[in-house]
Order: C-alpha cells, then sequence, then structure tokens
C-alpha cells in the first residue's frame, strides 16, 4: 500500500468511523436500549410469577389437614370456622378434608383416608370423633376439641386438645355470684372422668365452710335412684360434668326434681338453662375452635410436640341465666351480675 493510499484510510476514520463510535445515543435510540431491558427483566418477573402460582404445573397445598366431626351441628360449625379463620391469619396455606360422623362408613373411610393420603395434621371435634381419631395406627400430630375429658389424650403422645370444662376457681366463683346464700350443695359428676374437678370444688367448699354432698353417676341409669337418695335440704344441685351422666330423658329427670323440689338446678349449656335450669357457663364455641388453631399452628409452623402442649381450658365464658326460673325459687340475683349475662331466658 503506497503512502498515499495509508493517509486516505486515516482521513476517513477520523473523518466518518471515529465520530459514529464515540457519538452519545440519541433519544430515540436510549428509549429503545431501556425498552430492551425492562422487557427482559418483565419475562423473568413473569416466569418466576408463574412458577410461584404453581401454573406451569399442578402442586399441592404444603400443609394437609383432615377434620373430623363428630356431628354438623351449629357449634361444631362454629368451631371449624374459628380453627380455620385463624390459620387463615397466621398466612397458613392448608387444604381440608373435612368428614362427619354418621355411622360405621364414615369411620371407614376416615381410617382410609388416613391411610392412603397420610395428613399433616388432624383436627377432631367432640368425643366420638376423637376416640376414632385416636385408635388409628397412624401417630399423625392430632388436636382435639370439644371434648370434656382431655384425660383420655395423656397415653397419646401425638395428641393434645382444647376441652370443655372450665377451671374450677372460674365455675366456684360463679356459684357465689349467684348463690350466695347456698351451704348444701349436692355436685353430680361421674368420678371416672372429673375426680380432680371435684376434688378441687371441694376444697374451695372447705375453705368457705359450705357442705358438699358428692352424687356419683356412671351413665344416665344411675340419676333416678341418685335423686331419690339426694339429702333432704338442699340449696343447690350442680351438674359439673357431662361425660356420661346425661340424655333427654335424664336431663328432664333433673329439672322435674329441680321445680317440684324448688332446689335450684345449676346447667352444663345454654340448652339446660332455656329448658328451666337456673344458670349455666356455656362456650364461645367460635374461640374453642381459635384456641385449637393456635395449638396446630404451634405444631405445624412451630415444630412443637403435641406432648409438649398442655391440653387448654376455654378462656372466654358466656353467662346464661333463666329469670323465670330464678323468680320460681325466690331468688334475688344482684344486678350487677345480672349486667355479666350473655344471654337471659324469661
Amino acid at each position: 500500500m503506497t503512502l498515499a493510499k495509508r493517509r486516505q484510510k486515516i482521513r476517513i476514520y477520523y473523518a466518518v468511523i471515529a465520530p459514529r463510535a464515540n457519538r452519545r445515543p440519541s433519544r430515540h435510540e436510549r428509549g429503545n436500549d431501556w425498552l430492551t431491558v425492562i422487557a427482559g427483566h418483565t419475562c423473568r418477573l413473569l416466569f418466576r410469577l408463574l412458577i410461584g402460582l404453581g401454573l406451569s404445573w399442578p402442586v399441592r397445598a404444603e400443609t394437609d389437614i383432615l377434620i373430623l366431626l363428630s356431628h354438623d351441628s351449629p357449634p361444631y360449625q362454629q368451631a371449624l370456622d374459628g380453627f380455620k379463620t385463624h390459620l387463615a391469619e397466621q398466612h397458613l396455606q392448608a387444604e381440608y378434608r373435612i368428614q362427619t360422623l354418621t355411622g360405621n362408613a364414615e369411620t371407614e373411610t376416615f381410617a382410609e383416608q388416613l391411610r392412603t393420603h397420610p395428613a399433616s395434621l388432624i383436627l377432631t371435634l367432640g368425643t366420638p370423633a376423637t376416640r376414632i381419631a385416636l385408635a388409628q395406627p397412624q401417630k399423625t400430630p392430632l388436636v382435639a376439641g370439644l371434648v370434656l375429658d382431655t384425660d383420655e389424650l395423656r397415653q397419646h403422645p401425638n395428641a393434645t386438645a382444647v376441652g370443655l370444662n372450665f377451671p374450677a376457681s372460674l365455675q366456684w366463683l360463679w356459684l357465689r355470684r349467684l348463690l350466695p346464700d347456698a351451704q348444701q350443695i349436692a355436685v353430680i359428676h361421674a368420678p371416672q372422668h372429673s375426680a380432680d374437678l371435684y376434688q378441687a370444688l371441694e376444697q374451695q367448699a372447705r375453705a368457705e365452710g359450705i357442705s358438699l354432698t358428692q352424687a356419683a353417676a356412671s351413665s344416665a341409669e344411675d340419676l333416678p335412684a341418685l335423686l331419690q337418695n339426694l339429702p333432704p335440704q338442699l340449696d343447690a344441685v350442680w351438674a359439673v360434668d357431662g361425660t356420661v351422666a346425661y340424655n333427654a330423658a335424664s336431663v328432664r329427670e333433673l329439672l322435674l326434681y329441680s321445680f317440684r323440689n324448688r332446689v335450684p338446678l345449676i346447667g352444663l349449656s345454654a340448652q339446660w338453662v332455656k329448658a328451666g335450669a337456673l344458670y349455666a357457663l356455656d362456650w364461645d364455641y367460635t374461640d374453642l375452635g381459635t384456641q385449637a388453631a393456635e395449638l396446630a399452628n404451634s405444631i405445624l409452623q412451630k415444630n412443637s410436640s403435641p406432648e409438649a402442649l398442655a391440653p387448654l381450658f376455654p378462656r372466654k365464658v358466656q353467662l346464661v341465666l333463666n329469670s323465670t326460673t330464678a323468680e320460681h325459687m325466690k331468688l334475688k340475683i344482684a344486678d350487677r351480675w345480672l349486667s355479666e349475662m350473655t344471654e337471659v331466658f324469661r
């Protein structure tokens, strides 16, 4: 190459190529570059979102909860709603499989589901459902609700519960508030299930110089003879345990005894009070479900062992009073306690 041609190439480079290489991009070109970057980021985000939503392939919920209900009545549904609502508030993604007991077929279906599709946790509501779940060979973590006798769970390290029995101190408190003059009280309970509760009440009574008569009933058939043998001078009959001693007929017997002898009956639920019992400590079923969910959350999200979670008492009480019964018994309920009643039947 001659010197003249070399000089010509150098002039072309500095006149045309170098300015293009070093020039600042136009606004249009810079806009296209940003669009390219944004489009790339957007595609990557969309891809991750699709995977996160499980849209590229089916993904099963991490937490599978198998639920067995003893009954489908409103209290059970309220407890179930409380359970599901609280877990949702804790951001626990769960798939619920729900069964209600109506016969042997449901028991077999429950056992088959547990065997073929193992669950992360079992929730049972009611004593029959709880006993069926505890009898299964699988030791799936279990939370029981709406059960009167939590002692049945002591032999099962995979289980814990929310019981229905209110603390003895709370029951005694409301007895003394609503029947401050009562000195002779018969206490109906099932010794095989509530011996600890009766002993705690007896301790409270001795401290205040009040006499409790233990009226032990192992079944509903025991009640007629039991009522005939009660002391003649009683200020109240107190039913503290509903595990085995009551059915519709036996509750009628108790109510008849109460009205014939003008002895107030302290019942077990709002239904008893509506039928004629003087008062009862009833339950907030939604909150019972919430308490069960708190136990479940400790097991599922905090890796707590069910055995390490002590059974819970109901933390909320609903006081129910029958004012017609109070008038019939010639009882005066202080206004300050009337204002704390959740419901008053007239």
